[in-house]
């Protein structure tokens, strides 16, 4: 065994170029790895914690895979719906074609009443406009003869003459027909005669008919042949020549349409009114006159006529729904009796009026009910109460609900009730009470036909088609195995313990599941029926909408979680890294000077092994 002696500067140097080697295989294996911790032995610590952290990151990477899967089940789920909300809305296309095609029908259910003479859409209850007829017949039952009034006072000469009319003064005055007579002393009272000229001028003037004669020793006032009726006055010249209770022989008058309106009991001036309207009766009406007076007053409103066989007034409203109101006026003679009326109201609508006898319309006080089909039935009676039909508006507004509408001819006053259009193809069915009623128990039937129906029935064929293609949609909407629409479950995991998880669960989505069932030719026919089929397809959509909700709100969640996931993935491989990963600049620059190092280590040896040479030269 061979010992070698190094000397101490050669033993210093071996050992730096041995530390020098070792530091520069770490730095070599740190840029080698990246890692400034590559065991346990660099730093137990760090290198257990960042162990910990990388195995986290690690099963959270592989839990990012199944929650990938689980959103694109979503999602094709999603994209299902979608799809489907697209076919319900052809189904709606469909429906709505439906509507807009000619009707199905080529005459709809109705049901007429008998012919109402007169009724008019204002008043369904009037069978003519109403009209007011006298009670009773006016004048005597023969012939005219005139009215005669014949004085007490002997008149034969002038001395009774001024007795009686100018005892008192120079003047006299006398009242005939409703005439102020004026006579003047010395020149009225020369005679009889001159005395009954002035008193026939004096009554002539003022529009009177009635005229005086001398009748013997007394004086006559006569009215007028067709029997018009006068009075004689109650003041002093008057009672002086006629006494106060003068002899009066009244005329029987059978009145023509031009006798006086007079000779009924009127005096000139008296009045009389037709509803709120004033007629006043002047000296020269006749009948007929006094009859076209009420219509000027009333501006057509109520018209008025004479019948001289009957003799009886009638008036009549031009509107049938106008009630007809006769009244006295403010004189004691102011008399709508004089004109034959005892009843002074006519309630309109009643139709015509005998007295108190109404010749009312057969619809007054009737009932009757009307069903469409299998709908709502409406009960109604015609009158003119609180809640009756009196008008073809009322009676169109309460048939609405029954899905009916009335018409009326206005020739024959019938009506007519038919179902709308939106039920034109639904059987109509009128119910009647009482045996007078102008309906009757009837239930008629649409006409279904033409080409309305081909075009619907082909929808019909589309429509149904339709529903197979949203079955068959949903059935294809899964992916990997998974449908939520066919009511499968899905379950995704967001941690590596499934202590953190969401379930998803499927529905068994098909047309017969969301309501929508196959149709046939019935539920095309009409409105009503079509828009049933619309509120279900409109059920549907929401019901889809619904689950699209429902599904965009657990793909939100996924997606979040995700988005999740590999932040903190990114977080625990940063955390690790941070705890192991050396830093390459620094490392790479004590490479280099761990290299230089050694370099000089190695030239230190290099330069104490020849110096030791050298004292070994000098020792030889």
């Amino acid at each position: 065994m061979s010992s070698i002696t190094l000397s101490a500067a050669t033993r210093q140097n071996l050992l730096s170029l041995q530390d020098t080697a070792n530091l520069l295989a770490t730095t070599q294996e740190r840029l080698a790895t990246g890692k400034k911790v590559n065991s346990a032995l660099d730093n137990p610590t760090n290198y257990f914690t960042a162990d910990g952290l990388s195995s986290r990151s690690a099963g959270l990477s592989a839990l990012l895979d199944g929650v990938s899967n689980g959103i694109q089940i979503i999602q094709a789920a999603n994209t299902g719906i979608t799809k489907l909300r697209s076919l319900t809305d052809q189904l709606k296309s469909v429906a709505q074609q439906a509507l807009a095609a000619s009707n199905a029908f080529t005459a709809k259910a109705s049901v007429a009443s008998t012919a109402l003479t007169g009724a008019t859409a204002s008043n369904l209850l009037s069978v003519g406009p109403t009209a007011a007829s006298a009670d009773r017949a006016i004048g005597a039952s023969t012939g005219v003869t005139q009215q005669t009034t014949t004085g007490t006072v002997d008149l034969s000469d002038t001395t009774n003459i001024d007795a009686a009319l100018f005892a008192s003064g120079n003047t006299a005055t006398l009242t005939i027909d409703d005439v102020k007579i004026t006579l003047n002393k010395g020149v009225d009272d020369v005679s009889q005669d001159v005395l009954v000229k002035s008193i026939n001028t004096q009554l002539k003037s003022n529009g009177s008919a009635v005229t005086v004669e001398a009748s013997g020793a007394n004086i006559v006032a006569k009215g007028t042949a067709d029997g018009g009726a006068f009075t004689i006055g109650t003041d002093t010249g008057t009672t002086n020549l006629f006494g106060a209770s003068p002899n009066e022989v009244a005329g029987v008058l059978v009145p023509t349409s031009t006798s006086l309106a007079t000779g009924l009991g009127f005096h000139v001036g008296d009045n009389f009114t037709v509803n709120g309207k004033t007629i006043t009766v002047a000296r020269n009406d006749t009948m007929i006159s006094l009859a076209q007076k009420v219509g000027v007053a009333t501006g057509g409103a109520v018209t008025a006529a004479y019948d001289a066989n009957t003799r009886k007034f009638t008036f009549t409203a031009a509107d049938p729904s106008t009630t007809i109101a006769v009244g006295d006026g403010g004189t004691p003679t102011s008399k709508v009796k004089n004109l034959g009326f005892d009843t002074q109201f006519f309630e309109a609508g009643r139709g015509a009026i005998t007295g108190t006898t109404y010749n009312a319309s057969r619809l007054d006080g009737q009932t009757i009910t009307v069903q469409v089909g299998g709908g709502t039935a409406v009960s109604l009676t015609f009158g003119t109460a609180l809640g009756q039909i009196a008008t073809l508006t009322q009676l169109n507004a309460a048939l609405a609900p029954a899905n009916a509408q009335a018409s009326l001819d206005a020739t024959t006053g019938q009506i007519k009730v038919t179902t709308t259009n939106e039920a034109g193809a639904e059987s109509l069915t009128l119910l009647t009470v009482g045996a007078t009623n102008p309906f009757n128990t009837a239930t008629a039937n649409a006409t279904i036909g033409g080409d309305g129906l081909t075009s619907r029935n082909g929808l019909v064929t589309t429509y149904n088609n339709l529903l197979t293609q949203i079955d068959q949609l949903a059935a294809d909407s899964g992916y990997n195995g998974v449908n939520l629409l066919a009511g499968d479950t899905l379950r995704i995991n967001f941690n590596e313990k499934s202590t953190s998880s969401l379930s998803v669960s499927g529905n068994d989505v098909s047309a017969a599941s969301l309501g929508l069932s196959t149709i046939g030719q019935n539920d095309f026919l009409e409105t009503n029926a079509i828009n049933k089929v619309l509120t279900t397809i409109n059920s549907a959509v929401s019901n889809l909408k619904n689950l699209a909700s429902s599904l965009g709100a657990n793909l939100a969640v996924v997606q979040n979680r995700q988005d999740f996931t590999k932040q903190i993935i990114n977080v625990l491989d940063t955390g690790a890294a941070n705890l192991t990963n050396a830093d390459m600049n620094e490392e790479a620059a004590n490479s280099q000077a761990l290299s230089t190092r050694n370099s000089l280590g190695i030239s230190a040896l290099s330069l104490a092994n020849q110096a030791q040479q050298g004292v070994l030269q000098l020792l030889r």
